[in-house]
This record gives C-alpha cells, structure tokens and sequence, in this order.
C-alpha cells in the first residue's frame, strides 16, 4: 500500500478501518442522520435484511436502471455504512494518483481494495475490483467493503443500487444521475470556490490578487456576512482563487448555497467557468468582458468573480490547511424539508 498509494493511503486506511470498526465518526463534528437516497436506496427506511431474503428475486430484470433484487447495502447498519462511505469517499478523492489509478481502469497497474488490509490481493481492472468488494465474505470488515464498492461506482459514474454481476448492467446509469451523485457530496464545512480574484502582476513576475479583508469587505457589500475568505497562493503568488468558508450547520450551508446561486443567476457559475478557462485565461484579461468590466459608478474596471458551492470533485482545489480539516458530507442531509 505504501508503495502504490504513498504514505497518505497507508495511514488513512488504517485510521478509516479503526474508525469504521468502532463504529467512530467521520470527522470533527458530528455526521448527521439524514436517511438520503444516496445512502438508502430507493426504498428507504432502516430494515434489516436476512441473507436468505436477499438471494430472492424481488420479480426479475431491471426497472429504472435499478435492479429488483434487495440491495446488499440493506443489509448492514445504515448509520455505519455512512459514516464509512464518507470516509472511503475522501480517502479516494484525497489522493490524487489513487483517485487516477481508479478511473484508468486498471491500464496503469493494478487496483487494490482499501476496506481489505494489506495482504489483499490487487485486481486487473475496476469491474474485478467492484464485484470482490460487495461479494466480500469478510464478516469483520463487510461495511467497510459495502461502503468501498459505493464510493467506487460514485467515482466512476455506475450505478451502485445494481448489485454487480458478470452482466456489468450496474455500469447502466444516466450521465444526469452519475452527475447528481457526486454532486450530492460536498466539502464540510462548506466552502464556495470564487475564481478570477486577480488584480496584476508585480515588476517581480509574482501575481497579485484580492486579499482576505477585500474579499470579506465585497462579500459583506452584497449582502453576505457569514462566510470568512481565505485567498490561495503558490510560489508563483496569487492564485486567482478565494475560498470562502461558512459555518459547519445548517446555517451555515444555506448561506453558502445562497452565495453559489448569486454567482449561478448572473450566469458566473461553475459550468460558465468551465467553459471559459481553455479559451479566456491568460489573454488580454482587462479587454476580456468575461474577465473584466467597467464599473460606471466607480469609472473602473474590475474583476468579473465567478463562484460555486465545493464539491469533492473540488477537494484538490482547496489548500493543504484545509484538506487537513475538510470531511465529506451529503448536501441532502442538510436540505431544509419541505
């Protein structure tokens, strides 16, 4: 593991597999209780499922992409096959050549099973790999395997309510669906990624941006007060990006949802970033209306901000400091009801 993962993916399995079998938390604070479909299934609710009611066919084939068999992820706790998943979810995605290895399918080495200990043995490809994590006969470490194989078919876009089988129907899911399930999994506390903070460049080549007071002072200037900005730099200086992170409640999450759908309603979201970067950054930034505009009042231009709610896929984005103390938790968990 050290050799294939780094010393990051030893320590973080080991600390994922002690915290699972003693049913211990995901993070600091509490993971709350939300029964999301994401953790439940369809069906919901909490039942637990005998082995020998699993093995039934519920009516056979496959309805709405989703197999009629019981689901195997019913048969466990719910609450620890959570708090599990999230873990398994940051471990992943927390390791970049690890979450890389994943998605090569196995075409630069072969994959080995995290919620197995070191003497496990490696798998030539993803398929491989997915059905010995939801077969696994490991009775001590069966969550963790369950909570494996959901956060691998969330990383790769299947779908994990289809138990796997040599049919590989489970690879059946709707890009919208895939797209969904990722999005589900924010970064707690919650942050919103602003982009395009630049303001120059030095005479010693270094980039300059918006500082943490600035930002807090535009934030406050539009009608935001909760969230505390903290600006990214390298060697190089600024770069570009201001972190904004809110309080870890519920509170705190709706005002940074508020502040993503500020930026989305002036079309200054995540997509339109995306879009823009291969084709805008680094031109002619202050002849560049995407990037700059002319503000009549001050007779200025400025900096066109662009921002979005933090998502795992973002958890590269965010700094060292941040990483250390950053969990994962489900969006729909803390979605006011009704």
């Amino acid at each position: 593991m050290k050799r294939k993962f780094g010393d990051e993916g030893k320590y973080g399995l080991e600390r994922l597999r002690q915290q699972v079998l003693e049913h211990g938390n995901a993070g600091p604070g509490p993971i709350p209780g939300g029964t999301s479909s994401l953790y439940m299934g369809r069906g919901g609710g909490e039942e637990m499922i005998r082995p020998g009611k699993y093995m039934r066919s519920c009516g056979g084939g496959f309805e709405g992409g989703v197999s009629s068999r019981i689901n195997k992820h019913n048969e466990v706790d719910q609450s620890a096959l959570k708090k599990s998943f999230l873990l398994m979810v940051k471990l992943i995605y927390d390791n970049a050549n690890l979450k890389r290895s994943y998605l090569a399918d196995g075409k630069q080495g072969r994959l080995q099973c995290l919620a197995c200990n070191r003497s496990s043995k490696d798998f030539p490809d993803m398929h491989s790999l997915i059905m010995h994590a939801y077969n696994s006969d490991s009775a001590d470490s069966l969550v963790e395997h369950l909570a494996f194989h959901k956060a691998l078919c969330v990383l790769m876009g299947w779908n994990y309510l289809t138990p796997p089988d040599n049919s590989k129907s489970y690879l059946m899911l709707s890009t919208d669906e895939a797209t969904a399930n990722r999005d589900d999994l924010i970064l707690w506390p919650p942050l919103v990624i602003i982009h395009n903070t630049i303001t120059g460049k030095r005479d010693d080549g270094r980039m300059e941006g918006l500082g943490n007071k600035a930002m807090d002072s535009y934030l406050r200037g539009i009608g935001f007060h909760g969230g505390k900005a903290k600006a990214l730099y390298s060697r190089d200086g600024h770069l570009g990006v201001t972190l904004v992170k809110f309080a870890s409640d519920q509170s705190g999450f709706m005002e940074a949802v508020r502040l993503a759908e500020y930026f989305e309603k002036d079309n200054h979201g995540r997509n339109v970033w995306a879009r823009l970067q291969p084709s805008t950054l680094g031109k002619d930034d202050e002849n560049n209306p995407d990037l700059c505009k002319f503000d009549h009042r001050t007779r200025e231009k400025k900096r066109v901000f662009y921002g979005y709610l933090g998502t795992v896929n973002d958890l590269e984005k965010v700094d060292f400091d941040f990483r250390k103390k950053i969990t994962i938790a489900s969006r729909l968990d803390y979605k006011p009801s009704g």
